[in-house]
């Protein structure tokens, strides 16, 4: 199928939030809580840059001014994505909503209309079964002791509202295309019973009735943007000819 710009704006928001939070995950190399943290994080940074990478390659043959070519009000990602989260419990928090939002996104995409993203979202799927995984039973471990309950409950109340940003809907035909096969809304739906339902085991009251605006997918930047944006372009600036 030819693309029309509603999926392609879909398409161009995924990518952009994987650029953002692979590269938030990278920035804990060397600087994680313990090593196989280190580990998990440098590999789910390279799986999550992979993705934006390939997702990018659907829309543009020159993925590098895709991905780091851009004026701000240009990028569609989230904010929740954004967020620089340099306090580990932030880091661990963004780490699970992004993840469960991300399985559920990948999934509806597996048999989508478009089959070249089709075949991207099949591939990225597998690779995030693990991701969620490991987040899941270290936030669970974690909630199960009282000093990681302690740090980790205030994180979750104020950011996990953000996650909501995710499932902004860029318009209704997607699923008639075909390039989705759950809209939006109802993804949405799914990431807020998951959330809930992870939350709940621990008697977290999570308010995820309050959604903050969707300001990322409308071109306005977080506070984070700019510190995040200048990091990811360190390369590029340095040397213009480099290639991702």
């Amino acid at each position: 199928m030819v693309p029309t710009e509603e999926a392609r704006e879909l398409v161009l928001a995924f990518a952009d939030d994987e650029l953002c939070v692979g590269q938030n995950h990278a920035w804990w190399i060397a600087v994680g809580p313990f090593l196989e943290e280190d580990l998990a994080f440098t590999s789910i940074a390279q799986d999550e840059l992979g993705h934006a990478r390939a997702l990018y390659s659907l829309l543009s043959d020159d993925i590098d001014h895709l991905a780091y070519g851009r004026t701000p009000s240009q990028y569609r990602s989230a904010h929740i994505a954004e967020f620089l989260c340099h306090d580990w419990s932030w880091a661990l928090v963004r780490h699970v909503l992004h993840d469960i939002g991300e399985q559920i996104r990948w999934s509806a995409l597996t048999d989508s209309s478009w089959k070249e993203l089709a075949h991207t979202a099949q591939r990225a799927l597998a690779e995030e079964h693990f991701h969620l995984q490991h987040g899941l039973s270290l936030i669970r471990r974690l909630l199960s002791n009282e000093d990681g309950r302690r740090r980790l409950e205030p994180v979750i109340l104020e950011l996990a509202p953000y996650g909501r940003e995710y499932f902004a809907d860029p318009g209704h035909g997607l699923v008639d295309q075909g390039v989705l096969t759950i809209s939006m809304a109802d993804q949405e739906q799914q990431w807020v019973k998951q959330v809930s339902g992870l939350f709940d085991e621990f008697e977290i009251p999570v308010d995820l009735n309050v959604q903050p605006a969707a300001f990322g997918r409308s071109g306005i930047r977080s506070k984070d943007f700019d510190s995040l944006h200048d990091e990811m372009t360190a390369v590029i600036r340095i040397d213009p000819k480099a290639q991702w």
